[in-house]
């Protein structure tokens, strides 16, 4: 019996070590729209057509070791580069605002911090979890920890006061 016992607490102490990964983790996403400088036209002397850009601050804060490995934004898959956060609170000021406030992006934590950013090239072979989860959500974030696949997402990014090019 005692052996019983001693096996349930060790797979209850398992699962709480798994879920612990995925609880301690919060992201900071934010996009910010990019105001073209000069606009393109065409013989007619029309604007061009051109997509709209963003530039995305995102930000993953965890309380263990995690590797992000896939992001989605608008329903698109990226790979990821990571640089990791040696300061917190994390700042970002307008350069072509007048006011020049700056805005906290990652407030100040005592946990590990991760930039991401969507690398150029999309991933060729994204999850399908990613995928469904990218329908409902504007980012997806897939990141290892404890050799385990976890889901982090967001609904709505936050915006940031566009960025107007000269």
């Amino acid at each position: 019996m005692k052996q019983f016992y001693f096996l349930f607490i060790a797979i209850l102490a398992s699962f709480f070590s798994f879920a612990q990964v995925e609880g301690a983790s919060k992201i900071y996403g934010y996009k910010q729209k990019v105001m073209p400088g000069t606009i393109r036209v065409d013989e007619n002397g029309n604007p061009a057509p051109r997509k709209t850009i963003y530039n995305y601050y995102i930000y993953l804060a965890s309380t263990s070791k995690v590797t992000p490995v896939e992001i989605w934004i608008n329903n698109e898959p990226y790979d990821v580069t990571i640089n990791e956060v040696k300061t917190t609170p994390v700042e970002y000021t307008n350069p072509t605002s007048d006011a020049g406030k700056s805005k906290i992006l990652v407030p100040k934590t005592t946990r590990r911090v991760l930039q991401l950013t969507p690398a150029l090239n999309k991933i060729q072979k994204p999850t399908l979890k990613g995928k469904a989860l990218s329908v409902k959500n504007e980012l997806v974030i897939i990141y290892k920890g404890n050799r385990k696949l976890y889901y982090k997402t967001v609904s709505k990014l936050s915006v940031l006061e566009p960025l107007s090019m000269q």
